[in-house]
């Protein structure tokens, strides 16, 4: 018996080929879809593979009947297979209609969607839950899943997106001048504080401070009792022109961390306004600063509208405030941008951390439960 195996982009095209290369008398072993390339599944291209075979000996007997005459019940015989075969295909093609396209080996083994709603639990889309168990479900038995074997798949998958964590990183003789964006409500007034007294007060730095979010005068005067508590200066401001002067101002310094205002990822107009205000002065550094508590949906749009303002990096914050830390890897992948700080609470400066590749997967995973 041969047995072979055939990939297309489409079931149908598949099978044309199982017919071009056996013949009529091939039978259909078994059928799965797959992806191919891509990263983490993101832009893979989505196959089919067939495995087939023909009887030999049966083709033999075939070829000797219809030798002697008797093509008559031949025909009858191919048309009763293809009828199978036509009517076992459009079984399958209807089971994975009605289960919204889920690949085939999810509807006969259930045990994916077990692991499929485990990925999910740690803070990732129902998107990249299903292309990551599909991944695993190429490595292990689904019938018998060991929690530490998908762990162990899995950080190698992790490390491969967050190995490139990267520091705010000061040359000497240069003011290197950093601007937080993002949204409302993340955190980004405190990260700066944070991040003013780690370099002031740990690494014996030079920090100015400069806040252009006047919308909200809560935020201006938060800064300002940040900046006299941990004694740098703080220079408030309206226009770009007026960016421009305080950076020039702060000429000499090693580090000068600029506040902005707080912009919804749905107002299209807010956005281009701050991406006119922050382009047009000599910022080094965009960072976007991201709640880890954030539903998925609207951190994938968040990213996506805040990428028009050349972004450099990530700090995730409120860390402390979920267990489910799977945001962190999602927002990587979407943003394609290295990540370079977490915070996990309000003190200042201490909840603010460098994170360390190898710590940061195993607080990722530590929910997996299987």
């Amino acid at each position: 018996m041969k047995i072979k195996k055939y990939r297309a982009e489409t079931m149908q095209e598949a099978i044309l080929k199982v017919k071009s290369d056996l013949g009529a008398d091939a039978i259909i072993l078994h059928t799965r879809k797959f992806k191919q390339g891509g990263f983490f599944g993101l832009f893979a291209k989505k196959m089919v593979e067939v495995i087939a075979t023909v009887d030999q000996d049966t083709k033999k007997r075939k070829e000797s009947k219809l030798n002697d005459g008797k093509q008559i019940t031949e025909n009858n015989i191919l048309k009763l297979e293809l009828s199978q075969m036509k009517n076992m295909m459009n079984d399958m093609m209807g089971e994975i209609k009605s289960k919204n396209q889920q690949p085939l080996h999810l509807v006969v083994n259930p045990s994916l969607e077990k692991l499929i709603e485990a990925l999910w639990t740690l803070g990732l889309s129902r998107k990249m839950s299903r292309e990551l168990a599909e991944e695993i479900a190429d490595k292990v038995s689904l019938t018998e899943l060991d929690n530490e074997e998908v762990k162990d798949i899995l950080r190698e998958k992790i490390k491969e997106e967050l190995i490139d964590i990267q520091p705010i990183e000061l040359e000497a003789g240069k003011t290197k001048i950093i601007s937080l964006v993002g949204p409302t409500g993340v955190g980004k007034t405190t990260t700066l504080a944070k991040l003013a007294a780690r370099f002031s007060l740990f690494e014996n730095k030079k920090v100015g401070l400069i806040t252009a979010d006047t919308y909200r005068i809560a935020a201006v005067e938060q800064l300002k009792t940040y900046s006299e508590i941990i004694n740098l200066p703080l220079e408030v401001v309206f226009t770009p022109q007026e960016l421009l002067n305080a950076i020039e101002g702060y000429e000499g310094y090693d580090l000068v961390l600029v506040d902005t205002a707080g912009r919804s990822q749905n107002n299209q107009l807010h956005i281009s306004e701050l991406k006119g205000f922050i382009n047009n002065v000599p910022i080094d550094e965009i960072y976007l600063v991201l709640s880890a508590t954030t539903k998925v949906d609207d951190l994938m749009k968040i990213i996506e509208v805040y990428n028009e303002i050349d972004l450099d990096k990530l700090i995730i914050t409120k860390l402390d405030e979920t267990n489910s830390w799977g945001t962190i890897l999602e927002a990587t992948a979407k943003a394609k941008k290295p990540l370079s700080y977490i915070t996990v609470g309000q003190d200042v400066p201490e909840d603010i951390k460098l994170p360390e590749s190898e710590q940061l997967i195993e607080d990722i995973l530590k929910g997996l439960k299987l």
